[in-house]
Order: C-alpha cells, then sequence, then structure tokens
C-alpha cells in the first residue's frame, strides 16, 4: 500500500473511531466538531463511515436474523453455517472505498444515539423501554437500547429479565457473547466474568454465540456458555424457579455448595461473606432466603451448620465454631 493509501485507512479507523464515540456517548463533542471541521476529507471519511454503519448494524445476525424467531428448521436439514462474526468497525472500515456520501454526518448526528441505565450493588430496578416492553435490572447491572429502525437492546454487565411485547420490528439482543433476536415472551440474561446464560421462559430466541449458530430456543431452555463453548440446555421447572427468585427478592439454594452460595450472595452485598476456614466450602445449602436479609443467612448457617461469622474490615467471615 502507497503512503496515499496508509493515510486514507488511517483516517479512516479515525473516522470509525468518533462514530464508535459517538454511538455510545462517550465522545467528546466539541472535540469531534473540531476534527471533522479541520479538514474536508475528515468530514468525507465520517461521512461515509456513519453510511455504513447505518446500513450494516448488526452484521453478526444477518443471517440467523432473516428467519423468524418463532420458526423452527426442519429436523431432515442440515445445520446452516453459522454466520460470520464481524464487528462494526471492520464492516464501516471495510466498505468505505465503495460508498460516496455527502450527507451521512447529518443525518448520523441526528440518529438517536444509545440510551443507558445502571443498578449499583445490590440495587434492582424495572424499566419500561419506549416499546412497552419492560427490563428488570438485578444487581450491579448495566445495560443499553436504541430503538429507531430496529428494537436494539444490550446487557454490558450483570443480569436482566426482559418482557418482549410483540411488534413488527425484531427484538435485538446484544451482549458478549451471546446475541439474540427475541419473540414475544419473557428472557432472561446473565452475564459472569467467564461465563454466560439466556434462558427462554416464554416465548422463543434465536441465539448466536460467537461465530457458532445455535438452534432456536423454546420456552425451557438456556444456551449456556463457558470455558468449554457453548451448550443448549434444559431447565426443570425447580431450575427456573430458583434462576428468576432475585425478581422476588429471593435467593434459592437446591443443594448449593457453600462457596457458590456466598458467591450469589455476595452479587447482592457491599460487604462480602469470605471463607475463613476452606473447609467449610463442599458444605451443601438448601431453602431460600430474602436477598435483603443476609443476617438471617447468617443466622442460619450458625443454627443449621454451627458455621459462625465475625465483621473483619470490610468483610464477614466464615468459620467453624469449635466445642468448648
Amino acid at each position: 500500500m502507497g503512503e496515499e493509501g496508509k493515510a486514507g485507512a488511517s483516517l479512516s479507523d479515525r473516522a470509525v473511531d468518533w462514530l464508535v464515540a459517538l454511538d455510545c456517548g462517550t465522545a467528546d463533542r466539541a472535540a469531534f466538531e473540531a476534527w471533522r471541521t479541520a479538514d474536508q476529507r475528515h468530514a468525507a471519511a465520517f461521512a461515509q463511515a456513519a453510511a455504513t454503519w447505518r446500513r450494516t448494524a448488526d452484521p453478526r445476525l444477518s443471517v440467523l436474523l432473516d428467519q423468524p424467531a418463532e420458526a423452527q428448521p426442519p429436523a431432515t436439514e442440515p445445520t446452516p453455517p453459522p454466520p460470520a462474526m464481524l464487528s462494526r468497525r471492520a464492516v464501516a472500515g471495510g466498505a468505505l472505498a465503495a460508498l460516496v456520501a455527502t450527507a451521512g454526518a447529518g443525518a448520523f448526528l441526528a440518529w438517536p444515539r444509545r440510551a443507558y441505565a445502571a443498578t449499583a450493588v445490590g440495587e434492582r430496578r424495572t424499566l419500561i423501554l419506549p416499546d412497552g416492553s419492560h427490563a428488570l435490572l438485578n444487581t450491579d447491572t448495566r445495560v443499553g437500547w436504541r430503538f429507531d429502525d430496529e428494537r436494539d437492546f444490550w446487557i454490558e454487565r450483570g443480569e436482566a429479565t426482559l418482557l418482549v411485547r410483540e411488534a413488527a420490528k425484531p427484538f435485538r439482543l446484544n451482549s458478549d457473547p451471546i446475541d439474540a433476536r427475541l419473540g414475544a415472551g419473557k428472557f432472561n440474561l446473565r452475564l459472569e466474568q467467564e461465563s454466560a446464560q439466556l434462558l427462554v421462559l416464554a416465548g422463543r430466541a434465536a441465539a448466536v454465540y460467537r461465530g457458532t449458530l445455535a438452534r432456536t430456543l423454546a420456552a425451557g431452555n438456556a444456551l449456556v456458555v463457558g470455558g468449554a463453548g457453548a451448550q443448549v440446555s434444559h431447565f426443570s421447572p425447580a431450575a427456573i424457579a430458583a434462576a428468576t427468585a432475585w425478581e422476588r427478592g429471593e435467593i434459592v439454594f437446591n443443594g448449593m455448595r457453600l462457596d457458590r452460595a456466598l458467591a450469589e450472595f455476595n452479587r447482592y452485598l457491599p460487604e462480602k461473606i469470605v471463607l475463613q476456614d476452606a473447609d467449610l466450602a463442599p458444605t451443601r445449602l438448601g431453602g431460600s432466603f430474602r436477598i435483603a436479609d443476609p443476617d438471617g443467612f447468617l443466622q442460619a448457617l450458625q443454627q443449621g451448620f454451627d458455621i459462625g461469622h465475625r465483621q473483619q474490615g470490610n468483610q464477614i467471615r466464615l468459620f467453624r465454631r469449635r466445642a468448648a
């Protein structure tokens, strides 16, 4: 590539950087306008990037989302190849040379950016989205949405349950690592540091996991991803009740190990509960507890398992009580 070509590619990259920042609401508008008006080539590059972005939003789902989420593929047909996993940066940058747009910058700036909402640790809240759908946000969750030509909803961290209304426009759920198209119904997406889970509570969803095309998920099924990849699992009524107990302000432990139970409770606590004695970790717990009542949980551990607790700094430490 000659020097002129390299300069053009660099300018295209910069234009896409600005476009991403504007879409996410993190751009300095004054700095952007200074860059755009400093050189007519800057304005042209941004206009082209904006036009491309507008036409190619959410390319990762382009193959899957051509089909209604409710439509099950015939059992006799082979599984179609997964859609290409392309970032918006790659799509916008790669197509700039083929597009000519003179009014793209103004059109993009008038295009609604994402709106955002978040919850603090221990907080839960309900959002009413522009189409009348509802989003129930669990503790320490951040989401975004943009409803214009499509209904796009992002979960950046945490957990949310979506009650999706039927509409002509598709409802697209976006996250890392799961993207999906949702029909009317109820859905739960939970993101953890090294795993994620999309659970269909009612309705159907068509989901993509990092280039892998998953079959349409019906109610009671979940796409579960982790270190071993992705798999579709069926949830029993008891498992569904436990997974959605937070909506009722509860945590349910159905034979859960103590170390895992603490990880669940700590999602809601600014002061974390930790094990002082590691040999307590395999202890199996049952029952349900109120999220807002960690003292009741600690009391149950003491009465049922003779596990004591003490405050130490900003932690609550659990230990095995010794007989006198």
